[in-house]
């Protein structure tokens, strides 16, 4: 199953609990059938006072046999530069670093198809180069219907599109049906005062199994929408580690070039890969759907400046090198570390400038009310790895703000003893679900 041939270095979300029919979602109160139709997302952790108006939704994904090879190809390059885009800061400074590319991918995918003119072009071609909307939608939706839990590991995640009441905003049929029938989405209107604010955390927490306990803070005055999206990763090894199988006094090489102490995890693995700057090894959950790929950069190669040289390709190659034909002795440390970003700076480097600029920003497609702009992306993760397995969370926020709005903040933007590369890799696509560093096991 590891060697099966990829193209892809990709992230895939899928979403939970979406919502109704076509009509044209407005912001204006629904019929008192829809506000008693609540699911219990919207009775466990939503303010009262906020409207589910599509509680009752099914979600039936659209068929589609295989993925488009375009689709593929496109969204291996975003989850790449993504990476590298957003890590460089932190990790010159010997940070722990976590993104979930699909993540990103979702919430801006919805985001997208409320873009019109250059706006869209710019978009589509950073997520997924030569690939129309109809088409990413699909493979989107394909990636949405074949996420699954089972008793040997749970893979969860989770859209929705929050709207503000107060100001009349009416989204068009088309947007809010994508949003629904492609994404899966759930739609909630609300004032967008602290109780919404509260709300929207209140759902991550509830989305991430607690890993994010809140990724908004005070939403501004200008602020008309957030499409959210959230994962949830948990799952144990296919061999968990027995007690001595664990080093509580282990060294590790910091990025500093400090040594510390931290609790070092031996075993022998199957699959062990390489290529002529690193070496690592793939470490099955169980069920074998996915697993932990480790990649140790060679002694002469900084960390920086391995995951600088980073491509879709060389990803892709280092995967599919895995063999079989020697054993591994494996050592790798235990850690828990939260990670936070802003993308905004990242995104714009990539080549989506327009969405951010309050003059160039073209979102018709989501509501003539009021011209938007991407005025944030804020993304969150959290990730342990133990002896059993790992859990491991996401959470991405896209907020549209009205043009005009207050002048934005200026953005700031094998053996596993010494800083080293990981991704949990979906084994059946070959999609990293989670692509992270370690440059000190024992920092939070």
């Amino acid at each position: 199953m590891f060697k099966k041939v990829i193209s892809a270095v990709l992230a895939i979300t899928m979403v939970m609990g979406m919502c109704s029919c076509t009509d044209t979602v407005s912001s204006q109160s629904p019929s008192s059938n829809h506000s008693s139709s609540q699911s219990e997302v919207g009775s466990s952790v939503l303010d009262k006072s906020i409207i589910q108006p599509t509680a009752n939704y099914q979600f039936s994904p659209e068929s589609l046999e295989q993925y488009d090879e375009k689709f593929i190809s496109g969204v291996n390059g975003f989850s790449a530069q993504l990476f590298k885009n957003t890590v460089k800061q932190d990790l010159s400074q010997g940070k722990n670093t976590l993104v979930s590319p699909e993540s990103v991918l979702f919430a801006l995918g919805m985001t997208a198809n409320g873009a019109n003119g250059e706006t869209l072009e710019q978009m589509r071609n950073v997520l997924c180069k030569n690939v129309d909307m109809q088409t990413f939608n699909k493979n989107m939706n394909k990636l949405i219907a074949e996420a699954s839990s089972s008793a040997d590991f749970k893979f969860s995640i989770a859209n929705s599109v929050w709207v503000k009441n107060k100001d009349g905003i009416t989204l068009s049929d088309q947007f809010s049906k994508t949003c629904k029938e492609s994404y899966n989405a759930e739609l909630f209107f609300a004032p967008f005062d602290d109780n919404t604010a509260r709300s929207m955390n209140s759902w991550v927490n509830e989305k991430t199994d607690k890993m994010i306990p809140d990724i908004i803070g005070k939403l501004d005055a200008d602020t008309m929408a957030v499409l959210l999206n959230c994962i949830a990763f948990d799952a144990k090894w296919q061999k968990e580690y027995k007690t001595e199988d664990v080093n509580e006094n282990a060294k590790f090489t910091n990025s500093k070039g400090e040594e510390v102490t931290c609790a070092m995890m031996h075993s022998t693995e199957n699959n062990y890969i390489s290529d002529k700057d690193s070496t690592g090894f793939i470490k099955p959950y169980l069920g074998g759907k996915y697993a932990f790929m480790a990649i140790l950069p060679n002694e002469d190669i900084r960390l920086s400046d391995y995951v600088e040289s980073l491509t879709a390709e060389k990803f892709t190659a280092l995967y599919n090198s895995a063999s079989s034909n020697s054993k591994v002795i494996a050592s790798m440390p235990k850690f828990t570390y939260d990670y936070n970003a802003k993308l905004n700076e990242p995104l714009i480097n990539m080549g989506m400038s327009n969405a951010f600029d309050s003059a160039k920003a073209d979102f018709k497609g989501i509501t003539n009310d009021t011209e938007l702009f991407i005025g944030s992306v804020l993304h969150k993760t959290h990730i342990q790895l133990d002896e059993q397995g790992t859990k491991a969370a996401a959470a991405t926020a896209v907020t549209l703000d009205a043009k005009g709005a207050i002048s934005r903040e200026e953005f700031r933007y094998v053996t596993l003893d010494r800083p080293y590369a990981y991704a949990i890799m979906d084994t059946e696509t070959g999609i990293p679900v989670f692509m992270g560093t370690v440059c000190d096991p024992t920092a939070n």
